[in-house]
């Protein structure tokens, strides 16, 4: 099977590095939501003194949520890694689905965030939705490497449990002719038919 390039980087040199870049903007990404929503104002008075709901739960939770999901993104990136090394496909893809999921929740919050003028302000929007945007696209570029690199190994996996099954198979039966019990052969015996018989009764009358 011929190997697959894209910019002088092979599926599996692509799908490592793809790990190595999530941990790394995983935590630039934390320390900059730290700087500028952690320290919000989160308190009783201001809860009710905001008329919008979903402001007052981006205000108080967006930080913890962020927090959460990059622990788990961090932890995704290295059984990534781990993949890449014991030929895993099941863990190339949960690392596709989960970026999926992860960049999907971080531009609803950012957007949400963004809105409410008390937790972003204007000179902060955009270094966010840089950021973000900017970080989604790598992601798809690494991605490309990941997916590619997951087929391979998964029909790699594949041939390997069909070579198995079929040694396995012929293995049984090997083991099974084996077993059977083997008889002597014996030669057969062989009978003079009647027609080559010689007629003593005629042979007595002529004589």
């Amino acid at each position: 099977m011929p190997k697959w390039h894209w910019l002088g980087l092979n599926a599996q040199l692509g799908t490592f590095l793809s790990g190595v870049f999530t941990v790394f903007v995983t935590n630039m990404h934390v320390v900059f939501e730290e700087k500028y929503t952690r320290n919000n104002n989160c308190s009783i008075e201001n809860k009710q003194q905001e008329i919008n709901i979903m402001n007052n739960f981006v205000i108080c939770w967006s930080y913890k949520i962020i927090l959460c999901l990059s622990i788990v993104t961090i932890l995704i990136s290295f059984f990534l890694l781990y993949s890449v090394y014991a030929q895993i496909y099941q863990g190339m893809i949960a690392y596709v689905i989960w970026i999926i999921f992860y960049e999907a929740v971080n531009f609803l919050l950012c957007f949400l965030s963004t809105s409410t003028p008390i937790m972003t302000p204007g000179d902060v929007k955009f270094l966010r939705w840089f950021g973000l945007i900017s970080r989604m696209f790598m992601h798809g570029f690494w991605m490309s490497f990941v997916i590619k690199f997951a087929q391979k190994t998964y029909k790699k996996s594949q041939m390997q449990s069909d070579t198995t099954f079929y040694s396995r198979r012929l293995s049984t039966i090997v083991e099974s002719k084996r077993e059977r019990p083997q008889y002597p052969n014996f030669p057969k015996l062989g009978y003079p038919s009647q027609s080559r018989r010689p007629s003593n009764r005629g042979r007595g009358r002529g004589d």
